[in-house]
């Protein structure tokens, strides 16, 4: 028989109930992403032309 220090136990329950967190709120993310057709990106494409225009610019993540 294994023994296991409560805290550890909570620690390791805890560690794991997190990564299933993050993994399905990923999975979320990107299932909430709106499809666009082809026309829209056409628009879009227009509007803002090439990914390669922006290669110098530096892009910050908005903190939640």
């Amino acid at each position: 028989m294994i023994k296991i220090q409560d805290k550890k136990l909570y620690e390791l329950i805890k560690k794991a109930v997190e990564e299933v967190l993050k993994e399905n709120l990923a999975k979320l993310k990107i299932a909430l992403i709106p499809y666009a057709d082809d026309k829209e990106i056409e628009e879009i494409t227009q509007i803002f032309r090439s990914p390669n225009k922006y290669k110098k610019q530096i892009f910050q993540r908005k903190k939640l």
